[in-house]
Formats: C-alpha cells, sequence, structure tokens
C-alpha cells in the first residue's frame, strides 16, 4: 500500500494500559490519509495494549485500518457485518469472544448524516436504525460476556447535534438518544460492574463531519475556518481528540464514571454564539 494512501498516524507512546483487555469498535474502517473516529479509536486503543475487533460493513475500509494496527504494533480481528441485524451483531461479537475470550470495551461509533433536506421517512428509518437501534442492538450483545466478567465499559459516539441544535432533525434526534440510552444503561447495568458512557465530537476534522450534506461546502478552506473559529480555543479537532477521551472512559481511570458525556469540541457548547459571531465570521480569508 502507498504511503499516500495509508492512515495518518500522530506520534504517541503506545504501552500496555490495556493489557488484557478486548475491545469492539463499530464503523472503524478507513479510507486514505484522513481517518474517521472509528479507525482512529481503533488503532489507539490496540496501541494501549488491548485486542481490538475492527468492525464495519466494508471490508477494504476494515482492512485499511487493520494495517494501521499493524503499523503501533496492536492486535486486532477484522469482522464484516450490517450492525443493523441482531444476528449479525451476535455473530461478530461470538467471533469476537472465540478469538480474544471476551469483550470488556465495547465502541459504539458507526453511524451515517446523511442530507435530510427532502425530510423523507425512509431516510428517517435508515439514520435511527443504524445510528439509535444498531447501537442497542450491539450493547445487547456483548452484555452476556461483560456480566460474566463482572466489569465493561460500552461507550456511544454521540455528537454536539444531540446537545444543541443545528444538525439533521432525524441525526439530532438519533444522537440525542443515545445520550439518554446511556443513562439508562448505566442505571440498569452498572450494579452488575458495565460502566455506560457517551462522547460527544464536535468541529472535529473527519470525513464525515467535513463532507455533512447539512452544510454547504463542508469540507472547503472557509467553512473549515468558520468551524475552527467557533471553538473557544480557535482550532478544529480531529478523530484523535476524540479516541483519548474514548480511551478515558475505556480504562480503569474511569472507573468511577458512568452516565456522563464528555463534549470533545473545543468549548463550542459552553460558549454564546453571539460573542463568537464576530470571530467566525472574520476576514473571510478560508485560512485556520
Amino acid at each position: 500500500m502507498a504511503d499516500a494512501q495509508r492512515l495518518d498516524i500522530p506520534e504517541f507512546t503506545s504501552d500496555t494500559r490495556l493489557a488484557g483487555r478486548t475491545a469492539i469498535v463499530t464503523g472503524a474502517g478507513s479510507a486514505g490519509e484522513m481517518g474517521g473516529t472509528g479507525s482512529d479509536i481503533a488503532v489507539l486503543l490496540a496501541a494501549k495494549g488491548a485486542n481490538v475487533m475492527i468492525l464495519d460493513v466494508d471490508e477494504a475500509r476494515a482492512w485499511h485500518t487493520a494495517e494501521a494496527v499493524e503499523r503501533v504494533g496492536g492486535t486486532c480481528l477484522v469482522a464484516i457485518a450490517d450492525i443493523t441485524e441482531q444476528e449479525e451483531c451476535e455473530d461478530a461479537v461470538d467471533k469476537c469472544v472465540r478469538e480474544f475470550g471476551g469483550v470488556d470495551i465495547l465502541v459504539n461509533n458507526a453511524a451515517i448524516a446523511p442530507g435530510e433536506q427532502e425530510n423523507l421517512r425512509s431516510m428517517w428509518d435508515k439514520i435511527i436504525a443504524l445510528n439509535l437501534t444498531a447501537v442497542k442492538l450491539m450493547s445487547d450483545a456483548v452484555l452476556p460476556s461483560m456480566f460474566e466478567k463482572g466489569a465493561g465499559s460500552i461507550i456511544h459516539i454521540t455528537s454536539v447535534a444531540g446537545l444543541r441544535a443545528g444538525g439533521g432533525i432525524g441525526y439530532s434526534a438519533s444522537k440525542g438518544g443515545l445520550i439518554a440510552m446511556a443513562k439508562a444503561q448505566a442505571y440498569e447495568y452498572g450494579p452488575r460492574g458495565v460502566r455506560v458512557n457517551t462522547v460527544a465530537p464536535g468541529h472535529v476534522a473527519i470525513p464525515m463531519g467535513l463532507g455533512f450534506a447539512g452544510w454547504n461546502g463542508g469540507g472547503t478552506g472557509e467553512m473549515r475556518r468558520r468551524r475552527a473559529k467557533a471553538t473557544m480555543l480557535g482550532t478544529e479537532g480531529t478523530g484523535w481528540d476524540v479516541a483519548f477521551a474514548v480511551l478515558y472512559l475505556a480504562s480503569d481511570e474511569a472507573s468511577y464514571v458512568t452516565g456522563h458525556t464528555i463534549p470533545v469540541d473545543g468549548g463550542t457548547t459552553e460558549v454564546f454564539p453571539i460573542v463568537m459571531a464576530e470571530t467566525i465570521v472574520g476576514d473571510g480569508s478560508g485560512s485556520l
């Protein structure tokens, strides 16, 4: 594989922080240099010692991420499944248990953010099926293994669209639903040692975010500049920023954290939009 096509991996230290743990990351496939949150999470967890199942509906994308895991010295298993189907979720988890002996961490990352301008029922159904229902199906599938161990960490990747207006209606509903579902799951499963939390990315530079059909020219320099300037830090985030938040929630350092949402958004959701207006508009140069 040519270097130009390989997933770009920043410098970080590989260690044994998650040694002996097994993680499943849904929607973990990738293509090209810029990874999504799923691929970045899978690579980071593997670099920190976890056995990682790369679960995706696209085989080529899954193996692209697997190559990156190999480069950081990690251990991974590829599984191809449509996680909107309960049987395929269960089969993938069974494969992971057979290979690694159980599941300790589940990262529900797979999602779509299509254009919803036509307000079609069929599009609503597709969004809810993958972004919300599939998360419930995957969670249910890993629970027997986690209950047997008496421990586990389930992490849903939601969005600031679940906290603030501005996303598509179906997308926002699905992401807000994840936050509510995590709280209910945390309450139900906590007594059996399973923690459930969510991570809410903001303006991070990933293919899905930059290509979101609800924004005109989402991947252009001007829109990326505005996204960056909408944060209190004045910068874009990346999928790796999301991955490090997931790493924390997956680790023992977060052993007393459950039912919560961690925004990874540069402070966007914690500032009045009106005070950021002039900064966001700026000089229109298009530079980041």
